[in-house]
């Protein structure tokens, strides 16, 4: 299976909570640009999931946007939310589905050095938009093989 796991876009700290922050203009024309660049790579993306809070909705919407298809609004992909539940979920699909998550840190760090090194220690330290691609056969510990970073210019 492949994963494509990807921070939001930058987001403006000006909201009335964390859970309503709005994307940036540049946060925005980062991830256009980003997307563009690679959109070819990301063809054979199928499932796209992003975690309910605005920024991360916003920026799925741009994916969306390139891809041709909706987003899957998924709670367990919020900020706080819990790496268990997300391999749970990601053990249900097929092998041949390729899914790109939108989400937020510390989950998708935790994530990513879950499936690569076997623990949540070794976090990778996403920047916004980034996109980091994960190759495996079974989503469990210490079993991704990480393919190729994609960072905003």
């Amino acid at each position: 299976m492949k994963l494509y796991v990807m921070r939001h876009a930058q987001a403006s700290f000006n909201a009335p909570s964390d859970r309503e922050r709005q994307l940036t203009d540049s946060g925005i024309q980062q991830t256009k640009e980003l997307l563009a660049l690679h959109k070819g790579d990301l063809a054979s993306v199928n499932l796209l999931w992003a975690s309910d809070l605005i920024r991360a909705q916003q920026t799925a919407g741009l994916v969306a946007e390139v891809l041709g298809f909706k987003v899957s609004e998924k709670s367990f992909l919020a900020p706080d939310g819990h790496i268990s539940q997300v391999l749970t979920e990601i053990q249900h699909l097929h092998a041949d589905d390729t899914l790109l998550i939108v989400s937020h840190q510390p989950l998708v760090g935790e994530l990513v050095s879950y499936l690569v090194s076997g623990n949540i220690y070794q976090a990778h330290p996403f920047t916004t938009s980034e996109i980091l691609e994960l190759e495996f056969d079974y989503a469990g510990p210490g079993m991704a093989r990480m393919c190729k970073q994609y960072l905003p210019g």
